[in-house]
């Protein structure tokens, strides 16, 4: 019993891994084709308390992206980052199932950063 919950631990850290290493991936050569002029990068943080949910990992719920840009963005840029991420339903699931409860943006100074729980932006697959 112990043997199997560790088990899914590690598969669950490996799932996480590997969907991060994809990302990253595909954001490096989406910006080296010319598709986004922004180099983003993502890793996880300690997210947001308030934004906990059911599938939540403990103290690893922050999906944070940094747009390495070489200099500072404004908030109107970081949002349209945000909603381009919030606005794939596909995406968002995948990041509430693997256990990530908040969707951190911020920019390579770090000065201006958002926030957003991800949960609140699932929608049916339908719609």
């Amino acid at each position: 019993m112990i043997w199997d919950r560790l088990l899914n631990w590690f598969s669950d850290i490996k799932e996480r891994n590997d969907f991060l290493r994809d990302w990253n991936r595909s954001a490096k050569n989406a910006y080296i084709d010319g598709v986004v002029p922004t180099l983003l990068e993502a890793r996880t943080t300690i997210g947001t308390i308030e934004f906990r949910h059911e599938f939540s990992k403990f103290m690893a719920g922050g999906f944070r992206v940094k747009a390495l840009s070489g200099k500072a963005m404004s908030r109107d840029e970081l949002m349209g980052i945000g909603k381009m991420i919030l606005d794939n339903d596909v995406l968002v699931r995948k990041l509430v199932s693997n256990g990530w409860d908040t969707l951190e943006i911020h920019d390579s100074h770090g000065l201006i950063g958002l926030k957003w729980q991800l949960k609140k932006h699932t929608r049916s697959l339908g719609n």
